[in-house]
């Protein structure tokens, strides 16, 4: 979940600062809609790469049943 809203914000602040240096400092409304579109349109990936990165960081953890009863 961390990695995935951390991935959003990225997605977000790239999208923000790309738009702001080419388009010369549009309109707030013009921020909104471009980020919120190119958001939902990539959410997919951004779910499923944020999936992938937490099985390769926390792959290797296995359960313990000793661990259980406490």
């Amino acid at each position: 979940m961390y990695i995935s809203s951390g991935f959003s914000t990225a997605a977000l602040l790239g999208i923000g600062f790309l738009l702001y240096y080419l388009a010369n400092d549009s309109p707030l409304w013009v921020y909104v809609i471009t980020v919120v579109v190119a958001v939902l349109a990539v959410t997919p990936l951004l779910f499923r790469y944020a999936r992938a990165v937490m099985l390769y960081g926390v792959g290797g953890a296995s359960f313990d049943p000793r661990y259980l009863n406490r």
